[in-house]
C-alpha cells in the first residue's frame, strides 16, 4: 500500500510540474506575441477623407503627450494642411495659413488666458542629435514628425533654441528619400490609415503661383502652400484607457526680440 502510494503522489507531482511548465510556456507566448496597444489619432479632413495615425509614446514619450493633450483639448479643430515640398506634407497652421504656437492656458488648468503667466510654448526635441537616444524611429512614407525651427540657419549659437522649438506643427513624409532627418526631428507616429487621402492631396490639390523673386527672399520658409487649405473639421484620439500624463514644456523663445536686443546692444557698443 505504502508504495501505491508513493507512487500516486509522485504522478501528481509529475502532473502539477507539467502544468506549471505548460502554464510558464502559455503566458511567455502571450508576453512576446501580445501586439502592444498604442494610442490612435485620427483626422477628419473636410472634402478628402479620414486620416489615422498610430502614435509610439517608446519612442518619443513627451511629444506624444503633448500631442495627445493638445488634440484631446481641440486645438487642431479648423487647423488645416497648408502645404508641402519633395518629401513632406505639412498640418498645424490656423485656418489663414499662419503659424501659431499653442499657449499654456491651453493644456494647464489654473492658467488664465492672456495672463503674463499664460505664454506660447515649445517641447524639448525627442531625437539623437539633441542626446534623445531612444528616438530611433526613422523617417520613411507614412511617418509623422514634429516640425522645429531652424534659428541656427542664421546664427550658428541658437542650436539648442532650435532643437527644443517644436510644439504643434506636423510633417507626414511623403517619401523614403528623408534619411536627413534621421535623428534631428522627433518622428512619433505613423499613418495606419488614408495614405490615399494624403496622396491625393499631395497629388492634386491646387497650389499657390510661384513666389516672386521678391517675396521669396522675406519668406520665412520653402514649403509650396495650397491654394486652398484642407480644413480638419475633427480631430480625436483613442489612448485605449492610458493616461499618458501632462507634458513637460517651456517658454517659447522668441526670436524676433533676440535679435532686436542683439542688434540694439551692437549698436549701443
Amino acid at each position: 500500500m505504502g508504495k501505491k502510494i508513493q507512487f500516486v503522489i509522485w504522478i501528481i507531482i509529475m502532473v502539477a510540474v507539467l502544468a506549471l511548465i505548460g502554464a510558464y510556456g502559455y503566458f511567455t507566448y502571450l508576453r512576446f506575441t501580445e501586439k502592444t496597444t498604442h494610442p490612435e489619432a485620427t483626422f477628419e479632413i473636410e472634402n478628402y477623407g479620414t486620416v489615422k495615425m498610430e502614435l509610439y509614446p517608446e519612442y518619443a514619450p513627451n511629444t506624444v503627450a503633448n500631442f495627445i493633450k493638445l488634440v484631446e483639448k481641440g486645438y487642431y479643430n479648423n487647423k488645416v494642411f497648408y502645404g508641402k515640398d519633395d518629401i513632406c506634407i505639412y498640418v498645424g497652421r490656423n485656418s489663414a495659413g499662419e503659424m501659431e504656437k499653442p499657449k499654456l492656458s491651453l493644456i494647464k488648468d489654473g492658467i488664465e488666458p492672456d495672463s503674463d503667466a499664460d505664454y506660447e510654448y515649445t517641447i524639448k526635441g525627442e531625437f539623437i542629435a539633441n542626446e534623445f537616444e531612444q528616438n530611433t524611429l526613422r523617417h520613411e512614407k507614412g511617418i509623422v514628425t514634429l516640425i522645429r525651427e531652424n534659428y541656427s540657419q542664421y546664427l550658428s549659437n541658437l542650436n539648442e533654441e532650435s532643437y527644443n522649438s517644436g510644439s504643434s506643427q506636423l510633417g507626414i513624409m511623403m517619401s523614403d528619400d528623408s534619411k536627413n532627418l534621421n535623428g534631428a526631428y522627433a518622428a512619433f507616429a505613423r499613418i495606419t490609415e488614408g495614405m490615399d487621402v494624403l496622396e491625393k492631396m499631395y497629388n492634386e490639390a491646387e497650389m499657390k503661383p510661384a513666389p516672386t523673386e521678391e517675396e521669396a527672399q522675406t519668406a520665412t520658409d520653402d514649403i509650396n502652400q495650397f491654394a486652398t487649405y484642407p480644413v480638419i473639421t475633427s480631430a480625436t484620439v483613442d489612448t485605449h484607457g492610458v493616461n499618458y500624463g501632462d507634458p513637460v514644456v517651456q517658454e517659447a523663445f522668441d526670436y524676433e526680440s533676440y535679435m532686436y536686443n542683439l542688434m540694439s546692444s551692437n549698436y549701443s557698443n
